[in-house]
């Protein structure tokens, strides 16, 4: 078959112009796209940027982080964490310097035993960073204060961020070795919240307790460690008051949703020999009560001290409520800033809020007047 060599020449020449002409298109098209992609990503910036400054200006900042939870804290897949036995170090913000010592038992306190040594009376202070001592010398807080006033032995097991679920466990496991005629409950206006949550401040997981059928049921075993999606999340958080503002409210929506699964759930199967005044605060209302029921079975009496600190109830009700309900349910109150000498200018660490040298005075003052009105100790 004889070829046209002129018609093969043209053939190839066409084919030559037409892939010229489709890679001008084509180059055109990508260098479009590279231009719209750059003014979108800078425009994102720009937004991200003025969204910062706005949610500051606002007074939103990132997520504080204290101190001694990267200092004294361990990973505890019971309790979410604890205290390192053994460490000791300084404790520093902007407001405060101070020493802590962790004791071989896992306590911001002096070595005590499990025994009773003597025949002095014995309590134990249960809580959160109101009781461990925040902001505040050791020997400055409540209960060594009440330790030398009273002559009695106070052991102080606060651990910063605990809520009343975790403080039941650690009574539960721990607290119950030491031989004790009171326990003194610190309930903080933030423990009815986070004792619905399995995650805190965006990285610290911790046990949750269900109520099925009137009975505690613990849920979120073992606790899971924080994995590197968590741990970017929470860097971020500390950073920028953007992204610590879109994780609140993420989470916020996720406590809706199942709050509204709860809801339905209840609305099908009603819950009964519970005053609806009480619903919202079924949970931590059982927590305390079995915490109480343990102290009793063991012949100790039973207090707590309350602050509305950082209330978060996820319902309606005020804090106001919360005490009430307490007290309606049997509980022995103390609640010290309803107290009209509380000073919060004067009692809490400013831009803090944690009770500092002068309000952990005022505080032991008030519950050694009320363990002298209730008769909680054995004393003449």
């Amino acid at each position: 078959m004889r070829i046209d060599r002129q018609a093969l020449f043209i053939g190839c020449y066409g084919l030559f112009a037409a892939s010229q002409k489709t890679g001008k298109i084509v180059n055109f098209n990508s260098r479009s796209i590279l231009i719209n992609l750059s003014l979108l990503f800078v425009s994102t910036l720009f937004g991200v940027f003025l969204s910062e400054i706005a949610l500051r200006l606002m007074g939103i900042d990132p997520l504080y982080v204290s101190p001694e939870r990267d200092r004294f804290w361990k990973y505890d897949s019971i309790l979410g964490w604890s205290h390192e036995p053994g460490q000791e170090g300084n404790f520093e913000t902007l407001q405060f310097r101070t020493i802590v010592r962790i004791n071989e038992n896992g306590l911001r306190d002096r070595q005590r035993s499990y025994k009773r040594q003597h025949d002095r009376e014995r309590i134990l202070v249960l809580g959160d960073s109101f009781a461990w001592g925040y902001g505040v010398e050791e020997s400055e807080r409540f209960s060594q204060l009440l330790e030398n006033s009273l002559d009695v032995e106070v052991i102080n097991a606060g651990v910063s961020g605990y809520s009343t679920d975790q403080e039941l466990l650690w009574y539960k496991s721990e607290g119950i070795k030491y031989e004790t005629d009171l326990v003194i409950l610190v309930v903080a206006g933030n423990d009815v919240g986070d004792n619905d949550q399995l995650l805190v401040n965006t990285i610290y997981y911790k046990p949750k307790f269900m109520l099925e059928d009137g009975q505690l049921v613990a849920t979120g075993y073992p606790v899971p460690k924080t994995g590197p999606k968590g741990r970017l999340i929470y860097s971020l958080s500390q950073r920028s008051a953007l992204a610590y503002f879109l994780v609140q409210r993420y989470f916020d929506l996720r406590s809706l949703y199942s709050n509204a699964k709860v809801s339905s759930g209840q609305a099908a199967s009603p819950v009964s020999g519970t005053s609806a005044k009480s619903e919202p605060f079924k949970l931590t209302i059982a927590l305390i009560n079995e915490m109480k029921h343990i102290a009793e079975s063991r012949k100790a009496k039973f207090m707590i001290v309350a602050t509305d600190r950082w209330w978060n109830s996820p319902s309606s009700e005020t804090y106001k409520d919360f005490i009430n309900t307490l007290r309606n349910e049997g509980f022995l109150v103390l609640d010290v800033e309803s107290i009209p000498e509380f000073d919060p200018e004067e009692m809490l660490i400013p831009n803090d809020g944690h009770w500092n040298q002068s309000g952990h005075e005022f505080v032991a003052e008030k519950i050694e007047v009320f363990m002298e009105t209730h008769k909680l100790l054995n004393r003449p």
